[in-house]
């Protein structure tokens, strides 16, 4: 399960990869609503895959109210039949109006990491607005984890190190992802949030 915060409910996940998947989708900020295998698609008569059905793992409404199905699977797991499946499922969406994505992973250092950040997500740990404007100064130039917390915080810098978090989560902060992450990784202001596009 993973809590999907702007609807305050949970997206039932089939396997840890689609669970992995999501939460990107989430860090994306493009999605606004998400179902889990909310249908199945029955293939006519033309499709070649006629006879068969095909439940898409999640259906997704974007924040501009248009909608998206999403399916998962890793790149080394999509063999032919998985394409053409794949294939006839974009075609439905495309008459649908809808977009249509599969998701085959990314790197695990990455989604690591952005596991880390997702624990701050919640808006338990945003910093108030004068903190926040104090983070943004402070990374105006790129500054380690650790300087920024004993920048804001200096009684007591772990308390600073979720606003950290959740700044980055929200884009606020850009920090590479690809990196270990340790106290003296750099944290910069972010002066437009990346579109992280979902295709």
């Amino acid at each position: 399960m993973y809590f999907w915060q702007r609807t305050n409910s949970h997206v039932w996940c089939e396997s840890q990869e689609e669970r992995w998947e999501v939460l990107w989708l989430d860090y994306g900020g493009q999605v606004e609503r998400l179902w889990s295998q909310p249908f199945a698609i029955s293939f006519g008569r033309r499709s070649p895959l006629s006879g068969y059905a095909h439940f898409p793992d999640f259906l997704g409404q974007f924040t501009d109210g248009s909608y998206g199905l999403f399916d998962e699977r890793p790149e080394v797991l999509i063999d032919e039949r998985a394409r053409l499946q794949f294939s006839e499922t974009a075609a439905v969406s495309d008459l649908l109006g809808w977009r249509y994505q599969v998701m085959s992973g990314h790197d695990s250092r990455a989604t690591g990491n952005l596991e880390c950040l997702s624990a701050s997500r919640h808006d338990r740990c945003r910093p108030s607005p004068e903190m926040e404007a104090a983070i943004l100064e402070a990374a105006a130039v790129g500054q380690t984890r650790r300087a920024i917390c004993n920048l804001v915080a200096p009684d007591c810098p772990p308390l600073a190190c979720s606003w950290v978090n959740t700044m980055a989560w929200h884009r606020l902060l850009i920090v590479d992802l690809g990196e270990v992450f340790s106290s003296e990784t750099v944290y910069t202001s972010a002066p437009l949030a990346p579109t992280n596009a979902v295709s």
